[in-house]
């Protein structure tokens, strides 16, 4: 009797002046069952905004004031997870014996937008400044979702919590089974979610300073 569930949480970040890419992985090690996806995306990038303008969708969104930049990305992320388990009951009104058949997990980015001021021509001393500080950005992301994907395929193939045909969980009654399954892989999953958001938050933040800020702006005049 197969039944399936869906659980979704996301997540954005913004920085200024970043995007990034991840891949796609159906990794070695982890059981068959299980299939992990991390879907590449491109930036969309806009070049048509005013400085005021990328500060009011920061504000609009945040509803807090931002430094005067002339660059802002919209970046938002997700954990999704995905699972289908089968039952045997024991007789007509004995336990059943669950396992998870199928679980399917999508950790990745699925949207990122970055503005760039109109101010500055595509190609100007501060154009390429900011994008210069933007790939800064990409590289912090890359390597903090490659990380956390790491480690959520790590968490995946060392699982012992979660039954399989070859170890069923014995469970009073069907609802049952699929609050035990669901609880056990959001344990296993969304822990690590949570601190990958707070560390490619905290990472893009020690670039993100006026003592940076004023570095990379002495490299060109009449911001």
């Amino acid at each position: 009797m197969p039944l399936g569930s869906k659980k979704k949480r996301l997540g954005s970040l913004c920085f200024l002046f970043i995007f990034l890419i991840v891949g796609v992985t159906q990794a070695k090690g982890i059981p068959s069952f299980i299939h992990f996806k991390s879907v590449p995306i491109r930036p969309h990038y806009n070049h048509s905004l005013t400085t005021h303008q990328i500060e009011s969708l920061w504000v609009n969104r945040y509803h807090s004031p931002m430094m005067h930049n002339p660059g802002l990305t919209m970046a938002e992320h997700e954990l999704k997870t995905s699972y289908q388990f089968q039952a045997l009951q024991h007789g007509h009104s004995g336990p059943y014996r669950i396992w998870a058949s199928s679980v399917d997990v999508i950790f990745q980015y699925d949207k990122m937008d970055v503005y760039l001021s109109s101010k500055y021509p595509v190609g100007s001393c501060q154009y390429n400044v900011i994008l210069g500080h933007e790939n800064q950005h990409v590289a912090i992301n890359q390597r903090t979702l490659t990380k956390y994907k790491t480690l959520m395929l790590r968490a995946l193939q060392s699982a012992k919590d979660i039954p399989t045909k070859a170890h069923p969980q014995l469970v009073s009654n069907m609802e049952q089974g699929k609050t035990l399954i669901a609880s056990r892989i959001d344990q296993l999953l969304f822990p690590l979610y949570d601190r990958f958001k707070r560390e490619v938050e905290a990472e893009n933040g020690k670039i993100d300073t006026m003592a940076n800020y004023r570095r990379t702006q002495a490299l060109c005049r009449n911001w």
